[in-house]
Order: structure tokens, then C-alpha cells, then sequence
């Protein structure tokens, strides 16, 4: 089964895997086997992707710029808190289990 190699709403036709997952690995000097070695991706669609950022490099910047903007931000403080009381969670269920099994 062939994948596609186009590029679709940012994203590699058929993947969940964007142009900017692409980019971090371009930016630090990968070539395009070594990307698809690293992502579910083949080599077409590589680069396809890095055809894509090459025709597009301001929007491609001005995304990537975003998105580590977002990430040095961190997750609001409801969302933090959300992932304390599920992490509690999952930790008190560990614990219960480990006492089951032993």
C-alpha cells in the first residue's frame, strides 16, 4: 500500500504528523532517510514535507515560532491541575495493586 506523498492541512497526507515535526528534525541537519528512519514516514513523503517548508519558509518560521511559544508557556492552571488529580489517580491505583499482588 503506497502512502501519499502530499501535504494536507499542514500535515502529511494520511498521518497525523506535521510539517513543523518534520522541521525540527531538518533544523538540526537530518536528511530526509534519516528523518523517515525516525518518523512513520517514507522517504517521498519526507520530502515532500521539506519541499513543502522550502516553498513555505516564512509560514513554516512563523508557525514554529508559535508553537515553541506555546510550549514555554506551559499548560493553563486548570489543565495543571487536571493532570495532578489524574496522575494521583493513576499512582493510588499502582499502589493498591502492588498490595493485591503481593
Amino acid at each position: 500500500l503506497a502512502m501519499s506523498a502530499t501535504i494536507i492541512n499542514d500535515r502529511v497526507d494520511g498521518t497525523r504528523i506535521t510539517i513543523w515535526d518534520v522541521f525540527l528534525y531538518l533544523d538540526e541537519g537530518w536528511s530526509a532517510d534519516q528523518i523517515a528512519g525516525e518518523l512513520p514516514l517514507s522517504v517521498d513523503q519526507v520530502e515532500a514535507a521539506i519541499a513543502f517548508i522550502d516553498q513555505n519558509r516564512e509560514y513554516v518560521l512563523e508557525g514554529h515560532r508559535k508553537i515553541e511559544e506555546r510550549n514555554a508557556r506551559g499548560n493553563p492552571p486548570e489543565i495543571e491541575e487536571k493532570r495532578e488529580r489524574s496522575r494521583a489517580r493513576v499512582q493510588r491505583w499502582l499502589r493498591e495493586r502492588e498490595e493485591v499482588t503481593q
